[in-house]
């Protein structure tokens, strides 16, 4: 379905930056003033996720900068922040990313207007957790906010959520309410069957808001994250028109299949001794996951470039027309 550039990985782990050494994955992505910018995900000697920035004039060729542009401050983001995902609304950029503390993943979110200064960091759904509510002081869960480009019926909505997707809406891009009821959810059967969860901002299409979302099919270690689509109504974000039945793209590349991948048994802790070989050995014998996954897209000329991750290590793009992904 989509194209994958022959020059992947397009950005890997930067050996001379200690906050970046290790692994370079789940972007944000943005043209701004006709570039092309990269909000990506770094892990380096600490194991810490920070936020780097990097930029291009053609879509493929990157030029990192030196020192992250965000990185931990509040104690409820003190392991890391990870995976943005980035909206322009009128002159502001509003970031949601992934706030961990060590026990607990969950939606925070600031705004800037120059990716050197931001506005407060507010942890989005402080009393939720997949479709529930939770008492004060519990330790809540939720995860890959995206939000809409423009208002829709006067308020700002986001889609977000692992397991299932939801929908939030708010009037001040601060305070959100989540509605109970998902909008997508796994489907037996599919690629999607086990859990899915949110990828890059909602894109507006002649048929409705396009979504790209993760689908796994599985909870054990042999799990493949596959990226599929869907669309859902112009003026009302809850309804959905339409639905893929295959994944839009999949791990099939070594550096799709075999990396440091977050989600293998012990976490971090285990990455961080695990050589490529012992990797590899794992990768054969079924007990690694495998993963695709996509943090931001963007849109030039018709073409959808679509940035995302091999094996949660390195970045990767990706491209097709849009008239090609609303057929499929």
């Amino acid at each position: 379905m989509l194209t994958k550039s022959q020059l992947n990985p397009i950005l890997s782990a930067q050996p001379n930056l200690k906050w970046a050494n290790k692994k370079v994955y789940n972007s944000a992505a943005l043209i701004i003033d006709g570039s092309y910018h990269l909000f990506f995900r770094a892990i380096g000697v600490d194991y810490i996720s920070r936020i780097g920035h990097a930029v291009s004039t053609d879509g493929t060729h990157f030029e990192v900068q030196d020192k992250a542009i965000f990185e931990p401050l509040e104690e409820w983001e003190v392991k890391g922040c990870e995976d943005p995902r980035i909206t322009k609304i009128d002159d502001l950029f509003f970031m949601a990313y992934t706030a961990y503390d060590g026990l607990a993943a969950r939606v925070a979110t600031t705004t800037t207007t120059d990716f050197i200064n931001w506005t407060a960091r507010t942890i989005a759904f402080p009393e939720w957790r997949e479709g529930q509510w939770v008492s004060p002081g519990q330790k809540a869960w939720s995860k890959a906010a995206a939000l809409f480009p423009e208002k829709v019926n006067g308020k700002y909505h986001l889609f977000f959520g692992d397991d299932a997707i939801w929908q939030a809406y708010s009037d001040d891009l601060v305070s959100w309410n989540p509605v109970i009821e998902p909008i997508l959810e796994p489907r037996e059967g599919f690629f999607d069957c086990s859990y899915i969860e949110m990828g890059p901002p909602p894109i507006l299409t002649e048929r409705g808001w396009l979504i790209i979302y993760h689908g796994i099919d599985g909870i054990d270690n042999g799990r493949v994250y596959r990226l599929g689509a869907a669309i859902f109504d112009h003026d009302n974000p809850s309804k959905l028109i339409w639905r893929c039945k295959s994944p839009i793209l999949e791990p099939t590349a070594q550096h799709e299949r075999v990396g440091q991948i977050d989600i293998i048994d012990g976490g971090m802790e285990r990455l961080s001794k695990l050589s490529n070989e012992e990797l590899v050995q794992l990768s054969d014998a079924g007990s690694l996951p495998q993963a695709v996954f996509c943090c931001g897209a963007v849109i030039n000329d018709g073409l959808i470039h679509i940035y995302y991750s091999g094996s949660d290590t390195v970045l990767c793009l990706a491209t097709c027309t849009i008239g090609d992904l609303l057929t499929y």
